[in-house]
């Protein structure tokens, strides 16, 4: 099977096709292969180069009897370039068409709370904290600070403080009571 136009075929022109027509034909035959890599050099499928190319073969073929056009080389790939700006732009349509607004849509289900929601209960906990802190004894409170704020081992906060490791043990324990009270039991992780 062919996949020239009708007409453009290896076999030669007809005996009605003889003459001009036979001209044309054997001119479009001779552009075909150097169209082909054309196309195929603008595209990214060469199926669809190849169809492409076919397509502008056929659509020039419809000018075969009009005499008024000199150059068909010029008309095939002006015709081959419409073709190409055809086929992307009808790609872009066909991609802009599949787009959906995220003004559309629902929110993304999820299992974790909103963003807001963990924002309040994390604010609430810091202000808990903050005064469970507030009413710890001045060193407790130093402690605490040193080991959990500062990152500080609790051997580090003892030499800082001058008191023993047990000491400071105790104290952060008792930081630990005061802001788990302070949060009444709440589960404030991620």
């Amino acid at each position: 099977m062919s996949h020239l136009p009708t007409g453009l075929d290896d076999h030669g022109p007809s005996t009605e096709e003889a003459g001009p027509r036979a001209a044309f034909d054997a001119e479009l035959l001779a552009h075909r292969p150097e169209l082909l890599r054309y196309m195929r050099g603008r595209l990214d499928d060469v199926e669809t180069a190849a169809d492409l190319a076919q397509e502008a073969l056929a659509r020039l073929m419809k000018y075969r009897d009009a005499p008024q056009i000199e150059d068909h080389r010029a008309m095939l790939f002006r015709i081959a370039n419409n073709l190409i700006f055809e086929h992307h732009r009808e790609r872009q349509r066909q991609h802009v068409s599949r787009h959906v607004s995220l003004d559309e849509t629902q929110g993304l289900a999820t299992d974790e709370p909103p963003v807001e929601a963990i924002v309040e209960a994390r604010q609430a906990l810091d202000v808990l904290v903050r005064r469970a802190l507030a009413e710890l004894p001045p060193r407790c409170r130093l402690a605490f600070t040193l080991n959990r704020f500062d990152g500080l081992s609790y051997r580090q906060v003892a030499e800082r403080m001058g008191v023993s490791v047990k000491a400071v043990e105790k104290h952060i324990t008792r930081a630990l009571v005061a802001c788990r009270a302070a949060v009444g039991g709440r589960d404030f992780r991620g």
